[in-house]
């Protein structure tokens, strides 16, 4: 019997991305799509390309109330929407996954260091603090038991997801020098600032340019920090990152500089990232650097690493939208109710 579920925030760019994988996984029914925008429209008017995948009608959530006839919710909505629905959730045994911030952190004094710095959050006081303890980090490679278990499961960041697995052997072994400090450049896609229109994104302005934007202040640096600094033999972690808008539609490329506790060959590294991602069926260690294409429309993270005496750099990429958002998502349900992670998730890189 397959596992029935709620989509709410339907149809932004992160819920159309869930919906899309599971109306193809054998083991999940999609039984409602929630939103506030196009409400009592079908969800393959809103988007038409899904024309004969679906004939589900997006609802309000007073039609169709949070937590109704499903198995899980998933939340592809703003931080703070899914705080004021948790603790009913919880009540009734409802398991959730959330694609914001809301649920990444294990305690308040966490949240509230990622609120701060997050430009949409004004409150960095916790609404749903008693399950923050109840909830696991969705980065399915570091934590899968963990998230087979959780009730409720916090989705990780786009950026954060690309780093965390790119830098996470690296800590977890004690080799990262100078007390954990990593210098990361990030180039993403527009599509990682959702389908709301805003002035940064026209094309006229983003066409032919890269665009630097909340230097050494994103959010999602918090998480990084939080993960890595406590992986292992690692004592602490600063990302000082600096993301850059680019003029393509999604992809996630971070280069990563950084000095070794101890000089290390390439080959040797290489060698320990693949033995530390042996079972992770997402993540591919390259011998060239990879690339946006080389992962998009897929749930792939693509990693390297180059060596110079005790200085290194790791590049990773990944699709924003997918290992970023709704792939993960996806590979969270998968262990959260029992199926292979890579059901519903194998399809090969688009390419050209």
């Amino acid at each position: 019997m397959a596992h029935r579920v709620q989509i709410v925030g339907a149809t932004g760019y992160g819920g159309l991305g869930i919906l899309e994988l599971l109306l193809a996984h054998p083991d999940f029914e999609v039984t409602s799509l929630i939103a506030r925008d196009e409400a009592g429209r079908r969800i393959d008017e809103v988007y038409p390309h899904l024309h004969g995948r679906t004939d589900l009608t997006v609802d309000s959530v007073e039609t169709t109330p949070v937590g109704t006839n499903c198995d899980v919710v998933v939340f592809s909505t703003p931080d703070g929407v899914s705080q004021g629905y948790a603790a009913a959730l919880a009540d009734a045994g409802m398991r959730f996954i959330d694609y914001s911030g809301d649920f990444r952190f294990a305690s308040t004094d966490d949240y509230a260091k990622y609120a701060a710095r997050h430009p949409s959050i004004a409150d960095e006081a916790h609404g749903a603090e008693a399950l923050l303890g109840r909830a696991a980090y969705g980065v399915s490679e570091l934590n899968p038991e963990g998230v087979a278990a959780a009730p409720i499961v916090g989705n990780p960041g786009c950026f954060a997801v690309g780093i965390i697995l790119g830098l996470a052997p690296l800590f977890q072994d004690g080799l990262v020098g100078d007390e954990g400090i990593v210098a990361v450049d990030g180039l993403t896609g527009s599509s990682g600032a959702g389908k709301k229109p805003a002035p940064l994104q026209h094309l006229s302005h983003l066409n032919d340019n890269v665009i630097p934007y909340r230097v050494l202040s994103h959010q999602h640096v918090v998480e990084a920090d939080l993960t890595l600094g406590r992986l292992g033999k690692a004592n602490g972690a600063q990302v000082d990152f600096i993301p850059h808008l680019l003029g393509t539609t999604r992809g996630i490329l971070n280069t990563m500089h950084l000095r070794l506790t101890q000089s290390a060959s390439r080959e040797g590294l290489l060698e320990r990232y693949r033995e530390y991602f042996a079972d992770a069926p997402f993540v591919r260690v390259l011998d060239t650097p990879p690339t946006l294409k080389g992962t998009l429309g897929s749930n792939y993270c693509d990693i390297s690493v180059f060596v110079e005496g005790n200085r290194a750099v790791v590049m990773s990429s990944i699709d924003n939208l997918m290992k970023g958002q709704s792939g993960s998502a996806m590979q969270n349900l998968n262990l959260m109710f029992g199926s292979a992670q890579t059901a519903g998730l194998d399809r090969t890189p688009l390419y050209p």
